[in-house]
């Protein structure tokens, strides 16, 4: 019994430690929305969070270094994500939900290059093509 309580015990402090780490909510604001463009600096493609590096031109003309932040490399990958799948010096555009302490970061929705290619967040593609699929069900069939 004693076992059972500590194990209930440490299994609620670490799950509630998991939980606020993927809280994204917590750093990100999903309903402001912020796209930004620029040149490609670099591409960390790590577990927990990928991170893409983008210098941004300001309306002063400065240069910003931005973070694009989004899920780990497996996720990526598993969608044609690789660690040289930009080029250094390239024109891309990142549309995310911005940060909600004014940082210089996004968390990623979508990266598009200069070639018009789209790289989409998992969770996104996952729920378009469930979309897809539910729309072809409720559309009648030629017969």
């Amino acid at each position: 019994m004693k076992v059972t309580i500590a194990v209930s015990i440490v299994f609620l402090i670490f799950s509630s430690i998991l939980n606020a780490h993927h809280a994204r909510t917590a750093v990100y604001d999903p309903n402001v929305r912020e796209t930004i463009a620029g040149t490609f600096v670099i591409l960390s493609l790590t577990n927990p969070h990928t991170r893409l590096y983008i210098d941004v031109t300001n309306d002063n003309g400065k240069i910003e270094r931005w973070m694009v932040e989004g899920p780990g490399k497996l996720s990526l990958a598993r969608r044609g994500w690789n660690d040289n799948m930009f080029t250094p010096g390239e024109t891309v555009t990142a549309i995310g939900s911005r940060s909600i302490a004014g940082n210089k970061s996004i968390w990623l929705k979508k990266v598009r290059r200069s070639d018009g290619t789209e790289y989409v967040d998992p969770r996104m593609a996952d729920q378009l093509v469930i979309e897809r699929k539910r729309l072809q069900r409720t559309l009648p069939t030629k017969q």
